[in-house]
């Protein structure tokens, strides 16, 4: 009995090598690599976030409603589209204000233009109507997505090239892809940068403050769309 355990065993042994020989010979060659891409583009579509609050003018309560009318009014003269105007909430926010013992209300408003140049003479008009709480809130490129079809596209013929001229050092050719993955990073928004000089702030007869237009340049930097594209490759 022990004869015929010990005799199993071998042909057991025998049959799991000669299992994994066969797995290595039949392993095809390949090789990974990692095509990339990317351009800059400079953003046209700028949301700004606009908020407006009931104020207090001498003994006058100026309420959201009249900022509204005089805000559209002035978008209206400078050629500003009222579609671009929308409410970015859904309510009017009431607001406690426990210091003063008084209630008062908000509404934030998203504008969407499409220059560098727009965004300051908004800036500036909203100044003169007393409007204050603007801010940028996103920024994106109408043809985004087309542009990004195209970087991935560039990517990956990149990650062909790549094993191409690696593998003809070697004499080798490359085959067919085994697997493709993205390994793409959040594509990043632009940043607003203001560069103001001394004299961006003027002081009119009653001391408050107003943009000078001219000496406020606003600028964005541009968006950076990039893709990264790892590909496997059969060698032949």
């Amino acid at each position: 009995m022990k004869h015929v355990f010990f005799i199993f065993s071998i042909l057991l042994t025998t049959s799991i090598g000669f299992s994994q020989v066969t797995a290595v010979a039949h392993e095809k060659s390949y090789i990974e690599v990692e095509g990339s891409a990317d351009t800059l583009v400079v953003p046209d579509m700028i949301y700004l976030k606009i908020e407006i609050d009931e104020r207090i003018d001498g003994k006058n309560k100026i309420a959201i409603e009249d900022q509204e009318e005089a805000m559209k009014k002035m978008l209206i003269a400078i050629g500003i589209s009222l579609e671009d105007l929308s409410l970015s909430d859904a309510n009017t926010d009431i607001v406690q204000v426990k210091w003063k013992k008084q209630v008062h209300s908000k509404s934030n408003y998203l504008l969407k233009l499409s220059s560098a140049k727009e965004v300051a003479l908004v800036f500036e008009k909203l100044n003169e109507i007393k409007i204050n709480n603007i801010y940028i809130e996103k920024v994106n490129h109408t043809k985004y997505n087309a542009i990004v079809k195209d970087i991935e596209i560039k990517a990956i013929k990149n990650a062909k090239q790549r094993a191409d001229y690696l593998l003809h050092a070697i004499g080798e050719t490359t085959g067919k892809s085994l697997i493709i993955r993205q390994n793409n990073s959040p594509y990043p928004y632009p940043v607003m940068r203001t560069l103001a000089t001394p004299n961006t702030l003027q002081y009119n007869e009653n001391g408050s403050s107003e943009i000078n237009i001219e000496r406020l340049d606003i600028q964005f930097s541009k968006i950076k769309i990039s893709s990264n594209i790892y590909v496997k490759f059969e060698v032949k």
